[in-house]
């Protein structure tokens, strides 16, 4: 038996199936995030906490460069990586040089030093390959008062990218930026989300 659907109702099928899939994606991140440095507190025990108003935005850096630092070091513990890694992040999203230092010379008693450097290039590379891509857009600097918040975007841009090769209009994309921002785990502005992903999706049409 054929069932036909309508063209409006083939809209909404896939713009439910891409805001289920980028959702579960940024709920990943954050929860990865949490429990990241949740870890590192019991392990350090400093308080990480003020981190977490980031939402999803750590998560868009911090799995790539755990897939990374996984990958390179498979003797390391999972303790050992979710240190270095709240080292690497905490290094360009904190400004509290105190916990910073306390952080630093926890690594080093752990003799991770030489790892935790080639992490934090690592982290550098990636946040600035990231950052030199959405400059291409020509998105209005003042739009955007932090860069970094949308980090978030990095392991979604597989999804973009599938979206670009298929036919989605404004509609669509406003649509399925609501249902992101609806799920509170990205803080970041409506109007500039929806200006950047309409200008990915073009950028990987072309």
């Amino acid at each position: 038996m054929r069932i036909i659907i309508s063209e409006t109702q083939q809209k909404v099928l896939i713009t439910e199936r891409i805001s289920d899939e980028l959702s579960d994606s940024l709920k990943n991140m954050k929860e990865f995030t949490k429990k990241v440095l949740s870890e590192t507190q019991i392990i350090t025990g400093l308080d990480f906490s003020f981190l977490l108003s980031w939402g999803a935005t750590l998560g868009g850096l911090m799995m790539p460069v755990s897939q990374f630092i996984e990958g390179k070091y498979p003797e390391l513990s999972t303790t050992d990586i979710y240190l270095l890694i709240t080292g690497a992040i905490a290094s360009y999203f904190s400004s509290n040089k105190k916990m910073l230092s306390k952080l630093l010379n926890i690594i080093k008693e752990k003799g991770l030093v030489k790892i935790f450097d080639e992490l934090l290039e690592s982290t550098s590379l990636l946040k600035n390959t990231f950052l030199d891509f959405i400059d291409s857009l020509n998105i209005t600097t003042s739009k955007m008062s932090n860069m970094l918040a949308y980090t978030f975007l990095i392991p979604i841009l597989p999804t973009l990218y599938n979206m670009a090769q298929m036919s989605y209009d404004q509609d669509v994309i406003n649509e399925i930026v609501k249902r992101l921002l609806g799920y509170g785990v990205v803080v970041v502005s409506s109007v500039t989300l929806k200006e950047i992903i309409r200008q990915i999706i073009n950028r990987f049409r072309s």
